[in-house]
């Protein structure tokens, strides 16, 4: 999915080499300029991270 087309509520999943798996929940989206600013949630917190718009990211609505 386009990182322009994510929505808060949708998750993320991180597969780890380990073999853990990280569930991301989109908090918030906004376009920064050419840029989207992306807010997670997952067990280690809140954080946030700049993307372009015609990024991918594999997402779960």
């Amino acid at each position: 999915m386009k990182i322009s087309q994510l929505k808060p509520g949708y998750t993320i999943l991180e597969h780890k080499d380990s073999g853990d798996v990280i569930h991301y929940e989109v908090v918030s989206i906004r376009q920064v300029g050419k840029m989207f600013e992306v807010t997670f949630r997952s067990v280690l917190g809140l954080a946030s991270a700049f993307y372009p718009a015609n990024a991918f990211i594999s997402a779960a609505a």
